[in-house]
């Protein structure tokens, strides 16, 4: 994962923590103001979403980086195990 996806995530979980003590704010001193209420909980709402979707982003982009990691060791042991194979090759044909 990179600091930048780091930071990014860092950031909306900072904002939505902004949002909403400032919608309890609200709430607590100017109920009234229903407009202002609703719109900051649609607001809140929607980077609550965006942060739960970079968590399943994260999950899904380790996993993809685990699967690479698997596929590249396996793709190592593929090459010695060809390189070992042309050589007994070679051997067979020489010996022939």
């Amino acid at each position: 994962m990179s600091l930048e996806f780091i930071k990014r995530k860092a950031g909306l979980n900072v904002l939505y923590w902004k949002i909403k003590y400032s919608l309890d704010n609200i709430k607590e001193k100017h109920e009234h103001r229903t407009d202002l209420i609703s719109s900051m909980e649609k607001s809140l709402t929607e980077v609550a979403e965006a942060v739960q979707y970079l968590n399943h982003v994260d999950k899904m982009l380790m996993a993809t980086n685990r699967r690479n990691h698997e596929l590249q060791l396996e793709n190592i042991m593929l090459k010695q195990e060809n390189k070992s194979l042309k050589i007994n090759v070679e051997k067979l044909i020489d010996g022939l």
